[in-house]
């Protein structure tokens, strides 16, 4: 009944809203504010596979028609992109005409700028920045004032979209923009001075550098692409993050300078690899301002609010900002909803506060002769008060020592970054006092002596009671290859404190060896080690808690194989891996004979008997093993919450992992079973789908690998959609998890769920 309750509120809160299935069908979008009006300015006839726009100083809007991302085979449009002015020449409030900007040598081409001083254009291509002029007012680009590669991204990276994008200027003039991963291929970024910063396999970061091109640095790093980027006035920046591959939601950001957002492509498209954070989770890292629609394009700043084109959600999305003393706080609405041929990608503000959104219509990557600009006027969204981000001349911080007390990582992070410029003039000794202190000074030591001339990774391994502490250390010796200490990666490999950190000791070895560190690479240099008899039983106990999918990856016969030899809680893990394993009818053979058996430790023989129970077909008479103190809540949590929830390497990411759940006390398990509700990180609300056939589905997204994304209902049963059938989706503010879980079972398992979930720390 529970389930039922949940499953009928979260529904009604999508249903009554306006975006029911015949609004989104219509051509022109629909705005949920009466007061905003949409038309059509321009369409195929005019542009087509627009991208950027921009609107002059003198009000000219220019917009960019792509001919160059994923032309189709024999196509006979142009070979080079192209720039438009499209004018409305009549003054009826549509567009009529369009005069050739410019064309020369442009290839895939994702935005355009208008300087807000100077008036110049400028344009980023995959692989450049340049900036024209018009200074004659005609129309068009002066030919003798083409300034080409201001920047230059040189690389063999040639996929359309994730190089340069995202342009906008600071309140001095200084350009600021995007670049993604670049699919991890090595570049070197070179300004117009001669600036050259080498990188690879990182992820994408935001760059700044002067008006000209000069004085190029990294501005902030950690993000998948940061497509669309806007300077907001006091200093403050904010970035879309464009596609989260298998770790979903894709991302809104507040932007610092020096910030890392915590992912690397190295490390591999799904984002759970240990030394990725999605979400700020470790010291350093930042969190995000709030999850985005789906492929999140541009981004504007409109009176302390922001306006963000999702281009496979056929959406605009508002976000009204609260400022929280270091870092801002919002929440996510819909402004306006499309149909499935609605794909806005990028913005222009007009001075009169009219908003032009250029529209790739067609889902298709491919070009297919389709495009559309749009004019939205009435938004008129109520002023908030934005005061001057605290990063202007670095004033009112406290101290890192002081900020070493804080919980929040946006203090924690800028006294890390501000360390690092007077780092030199410290001595070590006598300043550090706290693990906390310890991890904010090696951070900041890394960013400034990255090879580590004062021997800090063994500080930071050495500090056995913080994982967090050797994880950060494993990390540097991966991310910069430092082979002074595989010995020290070895020894953890070797002898895992945990499955996380035998992870990332296996990740730093196969990095100082020059091998791949992908997903599909770690999982091969895995199993290989699970699969090696001279490995030992622990070693193959962390191996086989990484291993991803493992009841996909490891027939029967090699799991029983895995419990010989082997203690007490990994012959569990195994039983539990066997509860989940394709080949039902063998797991339940294994699980009969070991619950029978008298030489397994009756711990073993409770968890077996589930897996005997997984072929009905069989009769036996069921032994009736004691089980341990904790087993119980263990064998609750696999049957009640492991459809949506992981915790120890067991069940799946519909929610939130609960491996470390019981640092939060056991007041807070109790309240979030019995009011799930209460409390929703943005990333764990489920959606509400509407699809082109129009049927309705909702659920949480779990992961997205290429077009299809995977999510699990009410009863954990995962379904798979393609991306480009949904027409709409809408996040539920409102948790799946039935509320008064604990009505649904037996007040002893309740009780025993609890403990164990307390016991996770």
């Amino acid at each position: 009944m529970a389930g039922i309750w949940i499953l009928t509120l979260a529904w009604g809160l999508v249903t009554g809203s306006i975006w029911g299935q015949d609004k989104a069908s219509h051509e022109t979008p629909q705005s949920s504010d009466p007061a905003i009006t949409l038309t059509k300015f321009a369409g195929s006839d005019l542009i087509k596979h627009p991208t950027g726009i921009t609107l002059t100083k003198s009000g000219k809007l220019l917009a960019v028609e792509s001919h160059t991302h994923f032309a189709p085979k024999n196509y006979q449009g142009p070979k080079t992109d192209r720039i438009w002015w499209i004018e409305d020449s009549d003054g009826d409030g549509t567009a009529d005409k369009r005069t050739l900007f410019f064309k020369a040598d442009l290839v895939a081409t994702m935005d355009i700028a208008t300087h807000p001083e100077t008036g110049a254009i400028y344009v980023a291509t995959r692989n450049e920045v340049l900036r024209l002029w018009d200074k004659d007012g005609d129309g068009t680009a002066d030919p003798d004032a083409v300034k080409r590669r201001l920047v230059f991204l040189d690389t063999k990276g040639t996929y359309p979209h994730d190089g340069c994008s995202g342009l906008t200027f600071d309140g001095e003039g200084n350009l600021i923009f995007g670049i993604g991963e670049n699919l991890g291929f090595a570049y070197t970024l070179r300004g117009s001075d001669g600036t050259a910063i080498s990188d690879e396999g990182e992820g994408g970061n935001i760059w700044t550098c002067d008006r000209d091109g000069k004085k190029l640095r990294r501005w902030a790093t950690g993000f998948w692409n940061p497509f669309g980027v806007v300077y907001a006035p006091g200093g403050h920046v904010f970035a879309t993050d464009n596609d989260p591959s298998s770790r979903p939601p894709s991302r809104l950001h507040y932007v610092i300078d020096g910030g890392d957002y915590g992912y690397q492509f190295r490390y591999g498209r799904s984002g759970h690899h240990p030394f990725v954070s999605w979400n700020g989770e470790t010291t350093g890292t930042l969190p995000m301002l709030h999850s985005a629609g789906e492929a999140p394009c541009d981004v504007i700043f409109k009176d302390g609010h922001l306006l963000v084109a999702s281009w496979a959600d056929h959406r605009l999305e508002h976000y009204p900002l609260t400022w929280n003393g270091t870092h801002f706080e919002t929440e996510q609405k819909i402004l306006v909803q499309g149909g499935v041929d609605f794909r806005p990608v990028a913005f222009a503000e007009a001075e009169d506060g009219a908003t032009y959104i250029s529209d790739w219509v067609k889902r298709e990557y491919e070009l297919h002769d389709e495009g559309a600009i749009w004019k939205m006027t009435g938004w008129k969204p109520k002023p908030r008060k934005i005061p001057p981000s605290p990063d202007f001349g670095r004033k009112g911080f406290p101290s890192w020592r002081q900020a070493s007390t804080s919980e929040d990582p946006w203090t924690v992070s800028r006294a890390i970054r501000d360390l690092q410029h007077v780092i030199d003039e410290w001595p070590k000794s006598g300043k550090i006092e706290t693990p906390q202190q310890k991890k904010m000074w090696a951070l900041a030591n890394r960013a400034k002596h990255p090879n580590d001339p004062r021997g800090l990774v063994l500080d930071l391994l050495a500090m056995e009671n913080d994982p967090e502490a050797q994880l950060l250390g494993l990390k540097w010796i991966a991310d910069l290859k430092l082979k002074k200490y595989r010995a020290e990666a070895e020894k953890i490999a070797n002898d895992p404190p945990s499955p996380v950190l035998f992870h990332a000791a296996a990740t730093a070895l196969a990095r100082l060896d020059g091998q791949k560190v992908d997903d599909r690479a770690m999982q091969r240099f895995i199993g290989a080690r699970l699969a090696n008899e001279r490995t030992s039983a622990k070693v193959k106990r962390a191996a086989f808690h990484v291993l991803a999918d493992r009841e996909k990856i490891l027939n029967v016969k090699e799991l029983r194989q895995l419990m010989v030899d082997a203690d007490e809680d990994f012959q569990i893990d195994v039983m539990l891996t066997l509860l989940r394993h394709p080949d039902s009818k063998s797991a339940a053979r294994v699980g009969r004979n070991i619950s029978t058996n008298p030489k397994f430790a009756d711990r073993v023989r409770y968890f077996a008997l589930d897996v005997a129970r997984r072929d009905p077909s069989v009769e036996f008479a069921p032994p009736k093993p004691t089980p341990g103190p904790l087993d119980n809540g263990r064998r609750v949590f696999h049957r009640s919450c492991a459809n949506c929830h992981r915790a120890l390497g067991f069940g799946k990411s519909g929610g939130p992992d609960l491996s470390t759940i019981g640092e939060r006390g056991r007041e807070h398990i109790e309240k979030s079973i019995l009011d799930p509700s209460a409390e929703i990180a943005p990333q764990y609300e489920p959606w509400k789908l509407t699809l082109e056939d129009g049927t309705e589905k909702i659920g949480f997204l779990l992961s997205q690998k290429g077009g299809n994304h995977f999510y699990a209902d009410i009863e954990g049963k995962e379904f798979k959609i393609n991306n480009r059938t949904i027409v709409t989706r809408e996040q539920v503010p409102v948790s799946l998890m039935p509320p008064a879980l604990n009505l649904t079972m037996p007040e002893q398992d309740f009780r025993d769920l609890v403990d164990w979930l307390s016991s996770l720390k």
